[in-house]
């Protein structure tokens, strides 16, 4: 069992960099490349899912080949003076399928988004005839992607 990131050794980071880039390789495959025998890899691996350190497994969909040719972060301000109204903002957002992250943040926003969309028209829907439509939604600014440098999905793992 694993405790912390600390109790971590090279050998757990060589798997998560390796699962991290390619989480269906097989067990023999992924001992191979970072050097363990079948068995201890397997072991390793397991542990790393019994502790939490491995979440879980996910397939990375090309949004665009889905028709979502845009990508933009909606920066929001809220009004939380109504936590009913705050909450209705929150479960809004969880079952908008174009909405592919939100998160609380610190600094001059509350909320960050991450949406994919095929078009400008289906940006202003979300933001003028969705978002801000919500009472908790104070202001809103939308930034549209023009070019993705790193990806979720193919971040290195580093020892912290």
């Amino acid at each position: 069992m694993i405790d912390t990131a600390a109790s971590l050794d090279a050998s757990d980071f060589r798997i998560l960099r390796e699962l991290q880039r390619n989480g269906r390789l097989s067990n023999a495959e992924l001992a191979q490349r970072v050097g363990l025998s079948p068995s201890t890899c397997l072991r390793r691996t397991r542990a790393l899912e019994d502790a939490g350190v491995i979440a879980g497994y996910a397939a990375i969909i090309d949004g665009a080949m889905l028709g979502a040719r845009i990508t933009a972060y909606i920066m929001v301000n809220l009004d939380q003076r109504v936590e009913t109204d705050a909450r209705m903002f929150f479960d809004r957002v969880a079952r908008d399928d174009r909405i592919v992250e939100c998160v609380a943040i610190t600094g001059s926003h509350d909320i960050m988004m991450r949406v994919q969309l095929p078009d400008i028209a289906a940006l202003a829907d979300l933001t003028m005839d969705t978002l801000l439509k919500l009472p908790s939604v104070r202001s809103l600014t939308s930034n549209i992607v023009v070019r993705a440098i790193k990806s979720p999905g193919t971040s290195p793992v580093h020892r912290p």
